[in-house]
């Protein structure tokens, strides 16, 4: 128990951000260096396949976990400093994913010998699900809730640059797929292992009686947030099942290129998310709802500041980043890349107020009301628009889902968030992300080579957005600057 009184003293908001965010990057990197190292040897139709049925074990995934990720967050939260009922809730909620994720195996099995398209490679979905079972072993959600966010950034540093030399041995022609499929699905989730044997030293199963288990009582509350998961993996995996079915491998190949880049910097952004909801849970356990009115301000204003300029460059960097990255032979996946580049803000928002805000407040029903609409637009426009404009259709319509969600989730839980969107500070980041977009279209213009061409818009983009928060004195540039400068200080009267 020493170890995780450890955990919580040290623990806070910024460093467990920041150490988040580490995580990600590197979670990021991974794939944006296979990724085109993958794509010219595998082809669009290569990589469209993995992905194909990566989507649909993801689906299997999703009901098999049956909302107990978030949940157990949550829950795991609120009691994080009471030993036996910590204890008693991780073991309860573990046995139940273990249970459904056997359930999740025989649908894994049934598939596999009834759908056409999957029986053509047998051993690469099999080899895919195995997702299933790191999922269940990983228990995630219990270092989430104690915010033990060194640990999971070491281990996955390690587990990720395994994979990457990996890589690079043993996938060097287009036979190599399964090769390519077992390396991804280690790099994702393989360090899972090592969290079930660390989790003993957080849990004590003596310090409470194995008569007073009870899975039943899990299952109502983790079917609320199943049903919200569902409904938003809807329009998260819908486009490239269906792009599969409807049109082809190729088709997915080209809209998972674009996905890839748009999830990388999404990655940034919801890295925020994970650190912030067990910090939410217990503010509102604990009634410290001032400070958690004052931190939500905070954080919605810091979404906007990144995701909104984020998404103005995606769209403008897009040729250049498709052509570095997956090469010319992905050129229909620049388009379906600009069409898609907003949803960064949309879920940003979206999932902040709805899983950060709302959800720590008992709203299930509000994020499960608006994620609804979100997927009833996105199916709806999938099946309309796929058939005539296949990738570029599947992207409009994951775009005006996210808005949908968005706009549904402040519109219904507008009397629950305690946040001023219509801010002078946020009118700032609207304004710096045009100017963004100004020197970016200038650049274009110098015909520079893709790489410097994209190092340049980067480095003048950021420093005419920082040059001009700062001019208006905006809050997180000045700390970040402060911050700088006491480390400098630091250093120097250290030597």
């Amino acid at each position: 128990m020493r170890d995780f009184q450890r955990i919580m003293v040290k623990s806070s908001i910024k460093k467990n951000y920041i150490l988040n965010l580490i995580n990600t990057l590197t979670g990021l990197v991974f794939p944006l260096i296979t990724f085109p190292y993958a794509s010219r040897i595998l082809f669009a139709e290569g990589i469209g396949q993995v992905q194909f049925f990566q989507s649909i074990i993801d689906y299997i995934a999703l009901c098999s976990a049956l909302g107990i990720p978030l949940y157990a967050v949550r829950e795991i939260a609120r009691n994080r400093d009471n030993v036996p009922t910590r204890s008693k809730t991780t073991i309860e909620v573990l046995l139940l994913h273990v249970l459904l994720t056997f359930a999740g195996y025989i649908i894994v099995a049934i598939l596999a010998v009834t759908i056409k398209k999957i029986e053509v490679n047998i051993p690469l979905f099999l080899l895919l699900s195995t997702t299933l079972l790191f999922n269940t072993i990983g228990v995630n959600w219990f270092y989430q809730a104690v915010e033990d966010f060194k640990y999971i950034t070491i281990r996955s540093l390690v587990i990720r640059l395994f994979s990457l030399i990996a890589l690079f041995l043993f996938v060097k022609t287009p036979n190599d797929l399964l090769y390519y499929a077992g390396i991804t699905v280690i790099a994702n989730v393989g360090g899972n292992i090592f969290n079930f044997i660390r989790l003993r030293k957080f849990i004590q199963p003596n310090s409470f009686s194995f008569r007073e288990i009870s899975l039943a009582r899990h299952l109502k509350p983790a079917l609320q947030i199943f049903i919200l998961n569902l409904t938003i993996s809807i329009y998260v995996n819908l486009d490239s099942v269906m792009l599969g079915f409807i049109k082809s491998e190729e088709a997915v190949g080209y809209y998972t290129a674009a996905t890839k880049l748009t999830k990388a910097i999404l990655g940034i952004i919801s890295s925020l998310g994970l650190v912030l909801l067990p910090r939410f849970s217990n503010m509102i356990s604990n009634g410290e709802f001032t400070e958690f009115k004052s931190l939500a301000n905070k954080v919605i204003s810091f979404t906007i500041a990144l995701s909104l300029p984020l998404s103005i460059g995606l769209i403008f960097m897009s040729p250049i980043l498709i052509n570095l990255f997956c090469g010319k032979d992905f050129a229909p996946s620049i388009l379906t890349l600009q069409l898609i580049a907003p949803i960064i803000l949309f879920i940003g928002l979206s999932g902040i107020i709805g899983m950060q805000i709302l959800y720590p407040q008992g709203k299930e029903k509000i994020v499960i009301l608006a994620t609804t609409c979100g997927a009833f637009i996105n199916f709806t426009l999938n099946l309309l628009l796929i058939p005539r404009y296949s990738q570029y259709g599947a992207a409009i319509a994951t775009t005006f889902a996210e808005l949908t969600v968005v706009t549904a989730v402040i519109f219904f839980g507008r009397q629950m968030l305690p946040v001023h969107f219509l801010s002078k500070q946020n009118l700032h980041y609207v304004i710096g992300s045009i100017l963004i977009a100004l020197c970016l279209c200038l650049i274009q213009y110098v015909h520079l080579p893709d790489i410097y061409e994209l190092i340049t818009g980067i480095l003048i983009s950021g420093l005419v957005y920082g040059f001009y928060l700062y001019l208006n004195k905006d809050i997180f540039i000045i700390q970040t600057i402060d911050t700088i400068k006491s480390i400098i200080t630091k250093r120097f009267q250290h030597e």
